[in-house]
This record gives C-alpha cells, sequence and structure tokens, in this order.
C-alpha cells in the first residue's frame, strides 16, 4: 500500500509544470525558516515589550525618588515660614504648589500602578497612592491654619512630624517600587536567555527536519527535471551524429513534454528537409547538366567554327581573330573557374561575346545595345542568367521577325533590387504562349521533354534557390511587338 502510495506521489511529481516544482522547491526551503523567523520575532519584540515597559516605569518613578520629597519639603517650609496659602506659593517664591505637585505626583503612579510588571510594585504604587492623599489632607491643615497667628510654632511641628515623615515614606515607597521593577528586568533577562536557548533548540530540531524532508523533495524534483533534460541532451547528440530517426517520448504533463513533442516534430522536419535538399541537389545537377547541354550544343559550336573556316577561307583575317577572341571569351565566362556567382560586369561580357559571334550569323537581322551603369557592374549576379533569355530573345524573337531586329540589355536599381532586361522588338507572343512562358518561368508548371522555356525556367529556378523566392523574373510581351524579361536580382554586390 505505501509502496503504491509513494509512485502515485511519484507520477504527481512528473506531471507537475516546472513552475510548480520550483515553487514547492522554495516552500519546503523557505517556509520553515519564515516560520521560525516570525516565532523568534514574536518572542523577541513581546520580551522587548516587556523590558522597555519597565525602564520607562523605572525612569518615571526615579523621578520622584530624587525630586520629590525635597522639592515637598522646601515648599511646605516656605509656606510655614513665610505664612503662605498654597495658591501664594507660586507667585511669592516662584515654586510649584503642593497640590499641583500631589496631583502629578497621584496621575504618574495611578498609571504606575496600571503598567507594573508585578504584582508587588503594583501594591508599592499603591500605598504610595494612599500616602499622597495622606499627604494632602496635611497639606490642607497646614494651609488652613497658616494665616492664623499664634500658629507657627504649631504649624512647624507639623511640618516636622507630619510632611517630612510622610514625604520620607513616600520616598521609601518610590524606592520600593523600584526594586520591584528591577526584579523585573532581571527575571525579563532570564527569561531572554531561556528563550533564546529554547529557539536555538527548535531551529536545531527544525532545521535537521527541514534539511531531510527538504533534501528528499529537491532530490524526487530536481531528478523529474534533470531525468528529461539528459534524455533530451542526448537525443540531440544522437542528432548531432546523424541518427535523424531518434524520438523522445516524455511521460508527463509539463513543459518537458512539450518540449520533448517539439524535439520530435524538429527531428521529422529535419528527415523530411534532408531528403528536399538531396533532391535538390539531384535536381540542380540535373539542370545545370542541361544548362551547360543547351550552352555549349553541337549547333552553336559547329556553326561558329564554320563561320571561322568561311571568314578564313575568304581572307578575311581581322574577323577571324575577332570571332575567335569573342567564342575564347564566351567558354571563359562559361567555366568561371568553376564559380556561380559572378559580377554583372562579367555576366555582361559573357552575353557580349555570344552576340558578337551571333552578328556574324545574323548580321542582317540583328543589332543590340547594352546600358549598365558603372555602380552596378560589381553587383553579383549567377552565371549564365542573362545568356539564356538572349538566346531565347533572338531565336524565338528577332529571328521570327521580317527586317532588322534590335536587343536592348538595361541594367536598374529600383531597391532592394537590382533590375536587368532583355528586351527586343521580335515577332513577341500570343496570349496562351505568353502564360504558358510565365508557368514555366514560376515553377508552376514543368520544363517539356523538348526544352521548350527551358533557359528561362532554369534561370528562374536557379534565381529562387540561391537568393529566395522574392527574387524572380518577370516576363512582358506583345504579339508583333516584342518581348520584355526583367530579372529581379539582389542589390548587393
Amino acid at each position: 500500500m505505501r509502496k503504491h502510495a509513494f509512485f502515485r506521489f511519484m507520477k504527481m511529481i512528473e506531471n507537475m509544470n516546472l513552475t510548480s516544482k520550483l515553487a514547492i522547491m522554495t516552500g519546503v526551503l523557505s517556509i520553515p525558516f519564515l516560520a521560525l523567523s516570525v516565532f523568534l520575532l514574536v518572542m523577541l519584540g513581546s520580551l522587548g515589550e516587556s523590558y522597555d515597559s519597565i525602564v520607562q516605569n523605572v525612569t518615571r518613578a526615579n523621578v520622584y525618588n530624587i525630586h520629590f520629597k525635597e522639592d515637598m519639603d522646601s515648599v511646605m517650609y516656605q509656606m510655614v515660614a513665610r505664612s503662605l496659602g498654597k495658591k501664594e506659593v507660586g507667585s511669592v517664591v516662584n515654586m510649584t504648589d503642593p497640590d499641583t505637585m500631589i496631583d502629578q505626583a497621584e496621575a504618574s503612579f495611578t498609571m504606575l500602578e496600571e503598567s507594573s510588571s508585578s504584582p508587588e510594585a503594583a501594591q508599592a504604587s499603591a500605598r504610595l497612592c494612599k500616602l499622597l492623599a495622606t499627604l494632602r489632607r496635611h497639606v490642607d491643615e497646614i494651609n488652613e491654619s497658616v494665616k492664623q497667628s499664634g500658629s507657627y510654632e504649631e504649624n512647624m511641628e507639623r511640618l516636622e512630624t507630619d510632611i517630612r515623615i510622610i514625604t520620607e515614606l513616600i520616598q521609601e515607597r518610590i524606592t520600593e517600587y523600584i526594586s520591584y521593577e528591577t526584579q523585573s528586568m532581571g527575571e525579563i533577562r532570564d527569561q531572554t536567555v531561556r528563550g533564546r536557548e529554547k529557539v536555538i533548540r527548535i531551529a536545531v530540531v527544525l532545521f535537521a527536519v527541514v534539511m531531510v524532508v527538504g533534501a528528499v523533495f529537491v532530490f524526487l524534483i530536481t531528478r523529474s527535471i534533470t531525468r528529461p533534460v539528459r534524455r533530451l541532451c542526448d537525443a540531440a547528440e544522437e542528432i548531432g551524429q546523424g541518427h535523424f530517426d531518434t524520438r523522445i517520448n516524455i511521460a508527463s504533463n509539463n513543459e518537458l513534454a512539450i518540449v520533448g513533442d517539439s524535439f520530435n516534430r524538429m527531428a521529422r522536419q529535419i528527415t523530411i528537409l534532408i531528403g528536399d535538399i538531396k533532391e535538390e541537389q539531384i535536381y540542380n545537377r540535373n539542370m545545370e547538366q542541361k544548362l551547360l547541354q543547351a550552352q555549349i550544343n553541337p549547333h552553336f559550336l559547329y556553326n561558329t567554327l564554320d563561320n571561322i573556316l568561311w571568314l578564313s577561307e575568304a581572307g578575311r583575317k581581322e574577323d577571324v581573330q575577332a570571332l575567335v577572341m569573342s567564342l575564347s571569351q564566351f567558354f571563359r565566362t562559361t567555366l568561371s573557374g568553376g564559380r556561380d556567382i559572378i559580377t554583372l560586369q562579367e555576366e555582361i561580357s559573357h552575353v557580349e561575346a555570344y552576340l558578337q559571334i551571333q552578328r556574324f550569323r545574323y548580321r542582317d537581322i540583328l543589332s543590340y545595345e547594352i546600358h549598365v551603369p558603372e555602380d552596378l557592374k560589381q553587383v553579383s549576379v549567377i552565371k549564365m542568367t542573362l545568356q539564356p533569355l538572349v538566346e531565347n530573345a533572338l531565336y524565338h524573337g528577332i529571328k521570327n521577325k521580317r527586317g532588322m531586329g534590335l536587343l536592348k540589355i538595361t541594367a536598374y536599381r529600383k531597391d532592394p533590387f537590382v533590375c536587368i532586361e532583355v528586351a527586343d522588338n521580335g515577332i513577341g507572343m500570343k496570349p496562351e504562349e505568353l502564360e504558358n512562358v510565365r508557368a514555366l518561368a514560376s515553377g508552376r508548371k514543368e520544363i517539356q521533354p523538348d526544352n521548350t522555356g527551358f533557359g528561362i525556367a532554369n534561370a528562374a529556378q536557379r534565381l529562387r534557390l540561391n537568393f529566395g523566392e522574392q527574387y524572380v523574373i518577370r516576363i512582358d510581351s506583345t504579339y508583333r511587338e516584342g518581348t520584355t524579361v526583367t530579372v529581379y536580382n539582389p542589390g548587393a554586390a
């Protein structure tokens, strides 16, 4: 039964969220110490209040112990010696009248009786108040007889036998009261020592209990956190070593279970992405092979070599040199030392070499213009982006038109892009043809087996793969007027 209860308790801890676990740990460690601190403060505060009350009582009583007898004896002597009434003392000898002194003393010792720390001190204060009442009665008797002639000796005798004896007794009671209160201070000191020892014993026991219980709770809660984290770390290490089929199962309902599920989704997504990357790599290799086949096709090379041979037989040495240099420049840029990204200036040189070669064949129908600002020539572009577009413009636009055709290449900045336009005034495209080419360029339609539209589709796909989906190729065309293809290329060098 106890074993089942323990396992239920462990399951409950496993299912707690991290905030609750940390709150329990904090409570287990802090609440007992807080309770101990409150107990200590309350006890010390109570003892401190009692001690302060006694100090105040002793201080108040000590004032009368020092001055009351002397002041009362002096003012009564002045009344008898000068035959003054109680009300005349203040104006004649500038002393406090006896009634005021007795009133103040009665008020103080009545208060001290209520706040005394021991019954003995309260009884001493009560007796003191009775002596003050007796003193008041004798003061009134002297006050009645002080103006009568022949009563001086009688009043002096009353002063000696009544007033001074009573004030002596009052001073003794005050001393007695102070003694009792001082004894209470000693008792409070002893209570403080005993309380301190009691607090120490309680603190030791409580500390031991807290350490044991806290250690158990901290161990259980820490293990419930670290075990899933350790499993997550091990699974992440497995993923890092290439075991992408690794999965983790955290049997709880807290944040770590959510992290485990997210980890599994991430692992599955990585597996999918790796498969996609492999497919893209295969696709890119195929595209590159097709691109090279399209660019270095036998017909283009054979026609160029035929032109060189024909020019050589005609003795046109300078044209042969120019054609060979253009062909050399064309293949130099095609290879580009294995680089995929080149500058716009290098790409333009490649296109210009291609156009110079083609002009030897189509000099009667081909003219071209290239306008690229100096500040854009170092912008990075994908190698062989423009040449397929120029070839399409020549073979599908200008070649199918009667008369001289113009091909114009223009570059300009349109933040955040650098736009490169390849425009021709050839035959253009009908709406259905234009839609078909746009579908190929956007990837909505696959390239046909006969490679129709391959050049534009290839350039658009490589642009997206290298720079992102926002970098596209836009195609605008009007039948019998011409076509404009715009490349939206990144604007950074």
